[in-house]
């Protein structure tokens, strides 16, 4: 056993090395774009203005483009090799502080998902917020969030785990990031936060009924729901049950639970947005490893997730294979699915959690 398992883990370390080297040869579209923010704000000139690189806009607070300084001081190939290597990094940090002895085999199954295959081909940041919040909850939220606002909803977490101090240091930092933002870069904070900027998904992508969108509001408006209410009132909803669920689960497992409902409830999410899946793979296979077959519920929704899976109802070019039916339903919303999966499985195995999430949502919805 001791020798299958070390077989697995040097198969799994030369899976993962070759995923990283074919990710320095593809296009770091989202990476050119942090990049050209950088030298936008470097340059004194307007960020939110238009377009900063290759037609797409920047969608991130101002603070980001401070952060993403030092790709400015790089070519884009050096940055996209530097960013690879550091994300790799990162990947083999998070799987190991999530599985511990089992990281190698949670971390190729990681990168064979759409959502940390694309973020190491596209360059995103998206795991070194999962990083953050996984690693240093307690400061690490706040910058997370003054980087991308969707980690905010980690603040919530640490409410519910009675974390007062902790929810009080992170909304700090997160404030804090906004006020550097204003000092440094006055005008562009100014139209970011009071004009509007920050709520505009339509700046993501002008079509949120898009089967690019993985969220909550992609799934209700593919199935012809349309009502804005019906959509909040959801994610309310989702957000409840994840908190009550979170604040009795261990550190990994909540991580997961409120990083999937945060991507599930956003206004647009796109698969490499669910790098919280992470967490969720190392849940699974630690629960599996100690034979509770109840976490098996998630898996056929993981095995969803790989890109030559997804790409055969939501293809980047050509045509679909599977035009409809529950196949694509499926497929179509892999990741909000796999999300519900994993609050599905959590009642079945902690029959007591899940009346605390119905009452959660109750609660909520009496108010």
């Amino acid at each position: 056993m001791r020798f299958f398992l070390v077989l697995c883990g040097v198969v799994a370390v030369v899976l993962t090395c070759v995923v990283l080297v074919i990710a320095t040869m593809a296009d770091p579209v989202d990476l050119a774009v942090y990049r050209s923010g950088a030298e936008i704000f470097l340059g004194g000139r307007e960020l939110y203005g238009g377009p900063v690189n290759n037609g797409l806009l920047f969608t991130y607070p101002p603070f980001s483009a401070i952060v993403f300084t030092p790709l400015a001081l790089l070519s884009l190939p050096v940055a996209q090799v530097v960013v690879v290597l550091l994300n790799g990094m990162l990947l083999a940090l998070i799987a190991h502080r999530c599985a511990g002895k089992l990281w190698p085999l949670v971390t190729a199954a990681a990168v064979l998902t759409e959502a940390v295959h694309t973020s190491l081909n596209l360059g995103q940041v998206n795991l070194l917020l999962l990083a953050l919040v996984l690693l240093a909850p307690r400061w690490g939220t706040g910058v997370a969030a003054g980087i991308k606002l969707t980690p905010v909803i980690f603040v919530g977490l640490l409410l519910v785990q009675r974390r007062f101090r902790d929810a009080l240091i992170a909304t700090c930092v997160g404030a804090a990031t906004v006020a550097l933002g204003f000092a440094v870069m006055p005008a562009d904070s100014v139209t970011y936060w009071l004009r509007g900027t920050f709520a505009d998904s339509t700046r993501v992508f002008a079509e949120p009924g898009s089967s690019h969108n993985q969220s909550l509001r992609g799934l209700l408006l593919r199935a012809g729901v349309e009502s804005p209410a019906v959509w909040i009132g959801l994610a309310v909803v989702v957000v409840a049950a994840a908190l009550v669920v979170a604040a009795k689960a261990d550190h990994v497992l909540g991580v997961a639970v409120v990083g999937m409902a945060g991507a599930t409830v956003s206004p647009w999410s796109w698969g490499h947005h669910w790098v919280w899946l992470v967490p969720l793979i190392a849940v699974v296979v630690r629960e599996l490893a100690a034979r509770k077959w109840v976490w098996l519920v998630p898996v056929p929704f993981l095995l969803a997730t790989p890109p030559p899976v997804l790409a055969l109802v939501n293809p980047l070019v050509g045509t679909p294979v599977i035009t409809g039916g529950p196949l694509h339903f499926l497929l179509g919303n892999a990741y909000v699915l796999v999300f519900l999966a994993t609050l599905l499985t959590v009642a079945l195995s902690h029959p007591a959690l899940a009346a605390q999430a119905r009452s959660g949502e109750h609660a909520v919805g009496g108010r």
